[in-house]
């Protein structure tokens, strides 16, 4: 059984080793690189995810673990404060398939549907991760575009297909 909840300065460690893991064993999936993150400090860490009303990121807990996360920000900008992000959706592989990843979703839908002024949410996913494209769609995200060539690892190109939800 998990715990779907909001990951707090108290989970660093955990939720830390959960996003390196993401960014070593799914590099094409993530902008962030594991080789420029892993010299992070704990404590760099631990202010980056300091909840605030819309900047936060929940977590899919097994045991005080971190085995899933989403995060969630809101454009800074005044004229692009209608809109957030959703960034960094990770499940560890031995807990797919139980439904970890549309709990997330919804969580982090809920709460940004409660922070005023927000209507849209985007996301970018890999071309190829159906699994990911079909979650969305799931939830109401359409697709409104497609990013050639939107990432580069390993001197490979990938595509970023591009999505949003309207509230």
């Amino acid at each position: 059984m998990f715990e779907i909840r909001m990951i707090t300065p108290e989970d660093t460690e955990s939720y830390w080793d959960l996003r390196l893991n993401a960014l070593k064993n799914n590099p094409e999936a993530f902008s962030a690189n594991y080789e420029d993150q892993i010299s992070r400090s704990l404590d760099s860490v631990r202010a980056r995810i300091l909840t605030i009303n819309d900047h936060f990121i929940m977590g899919a807990f097994n045991n005080e673990i971190v085995i899933g996360m989403i995060g969630f920000v809101r454009e800074p900008d005044k004229k692009l404060s209608h809109k957030g992000n959703i960034w960094g959706t990770y499940v560890l592989p031995e807990f797919r398939g139980q439904g970890i990843g549309h709990k997330l979703l919804d969580k982090v839908l809920l709460r940004a549907k409660k922070i005023e002024g927000i209507s849209q949410i985007n996301l970018g996913v890999i071309t190829f991760n159906e699994a990911a494209k079909k979650m969305y769609e799931s939830h109401g995200f359409i697709s409104y575009g497609l990013e050639k060539n939107s990432m580069i690892h390993n001197e490979k190109y990938f595509d970023e297909e591009l999505m949003a939800y309207h509230f």
